[in-house]
């Protein structure tokens, strides 16, 4: 995933000067351009950058109001400043956070350049990886507890996002104009991404107040309901610990028959133990395969090997609004919603298969 530069100017010949000599380094980051500050802030709406380089004096949206914006919503973001305007009349600009350089026109493009290729490369001095799961990645993070700082990239859009880790705590996060949570939540949203990554992190205030696990959950049922509303239109279909999507397959208790008929060796094997060794079911409401449940097991069987615990058996997972849904991995997964009253213990102790 090649990292985008924003180039803000409403000059042409300058845009279509400096765009040539970039694109030579096409390897290394896109330039995308905006001609004034309101064409720059769809841009960032849209896309995930890793640096801004404006003018200041611009129809419609200055450069100074731009930078206000950009420091409101997306503090990261280094700034270069290019502007005909002399410094020395910019007396404030010097406090202004995140701004890394100003450049006086008219400027040579290899002084923009090699700060354009200074900035990237502070942005991921300790290594870029690719095609990296990010909740494998960040579970990795906190389990080891390390302090960074992490730039995704989404290698299937151009989204993107930042994220602040000190001894394996997930402080905050940035994706687009998302922050906090929200952005944290998003970021797994992702199946594979890009990382740049920096072992350091500034000091700042605990956004997030959560480990990453009930994180990536949250994704899950976010994730899940979302292919099932594109799926599935208007038509509401019961959720747990994440919406049944078009993969999936639901049992209900009793007499019925499963969803489309469809069984796997897997339920087949937990519903001949649960009507062996707790034949009358206590607590439990449904008993289904769920697809969208297999990354969840694959990263807990992953950190229980990491961890010299062995690999993952059987867990349960508790909802907020009560009760909550036992979790038995496979080919696919296997759920059991359960109700509050449930004695989960006895299930766990028997599916252990």
């Amino acid at each position: 995933m090649i990292r985008k530069i924003l180039l803000v100017d409403d000059d042409q010949i300058l845009q279509l000067t400096l765009n040539r000599k970039l694109a030579e380094f096409n390897e290394e980051f896109e330039v995308v351009q905006a001609v004034d500050g309101f064409d720059a802030l769809k841009k960032l709406e849209k896309s995930a950058f890793s640096l801004v380089c404006t003018d200041l004096m611009m129809p419609r949206m200055d450069g100074m109001s731009l930078i206000s914006h950009i420091r409101t919503k997306y503090s990261d973001l280094p700034v270069i400043v290019i502007s005909g305007v002399k410094r020395k009349d910019m007396p404030n600009i010097e406090h202004v956070d995140g701004l890394i350089a100003y450049l006086e026109k008219p400027f040579q493009a290899n002084d923009l350049l090699e700060l354009i290729l200074t900035t990237l490369k502070e942005e991921a001095k300790e290594g870029v990886m690719h095609n990296v799961s990010p909740t494998m990645f960040l579970q990795l993070m906190e389990m080891e507890e390390k302090t960074c700082t992490i730039r995704m990239l989404d290698n299937d859009s151009d989204e993107g996002g930042i994220l602040y880790l000190t001894n394996g705590h997930l402080l905050d996060a940035r994706v687009g104009a998302l922050r906090g949570i929200e952005a944290a939540t998003r970021v797994f949203f992702w199946d594979e991404v890009t990382v740049f990554l920096r072992h350091e992190c500034a000091p700042m205030k605990d956004e997030i107040n959560s480990t990453i696990q009930p994180i990536v959950m949250a994704a899950l049922v976010a994730k899940d309901e979302q292919a099932a509303s594109q799926s599935a239109g208007d038509k509401s279909e019961k959720t747990a610990a994440g919406t049944k999507g078009s993969e999936s397959t639901k049992e209900s208790l009793g007499d019925e028959e499963s969803v489309e008929g469809v069984g796997d060796a897997l339920l087949d094997n937990v519903r001949e133990v649960l009507e062996k060794e707790l034949p009358d079911l206590p607590g439990v409401t449904a008993i289904y395969s769920d697809n969208s449940m297999r990354e969840v097991g694959d990263v807990l069987n992953k950190l229980g090997g990491l961890s010299g615990l062995g690999g993952f058996k059987v867990g349960y997972v508790e909802r907020e609004e009560g009760g909550g849904a036992i979790l038995v991995p496979g080919e696919p997964p296997v759920l059991l919603d359960t109700k509050a009253e449930c004695c989960v213990a006895d299930y766990i102790r028997v599916l252990k298969i």
